[in-house]
């Protein structure tokens, strides 16, 4: 079965936690088994054998997607900004 999982983070002992949201499922990879260059955030496809992950491919078009749509909302929140309404006080 393949799904569509998203690199959520990295920990200290170099594992990706990988989400499979549609199926509900994380997944501890350890980092060397990634393709090339897959960083946090990516979104991946999953080959899975009895929940066990059997082959790992970057999906690139997703990721590139769900970035540049992130990218498109901070833009907008950025110019509907009106600054902040609290003032900066000098520590004297």
């Amino acid at each position: 079965m393949k799904t569509e999982a998203m690199i959520d983070r990295f920990t200290e002992n170099d594992l990706a936690v990988v989400l499979a949201e549609s199926i509900g499922k994380e997944f501890l990879i350890d980092k060397n088994q990634l393709p090339e260059g897959a960083e946090r955030g990516d979104y991946l496809v999953l080959e899975l054998d009895d929940d066990v992950v059997v082959s790992i491919e970057l999906d690139q078009d997703k990721t590139r997607e769900r970035k540049s749509a992130v990218q498109s909302k901070l833009a907008k929140l950025r110019a509907a900004s009106t600054g902040s309404r609290f003032r900066k006080k000098e520590i004297e």
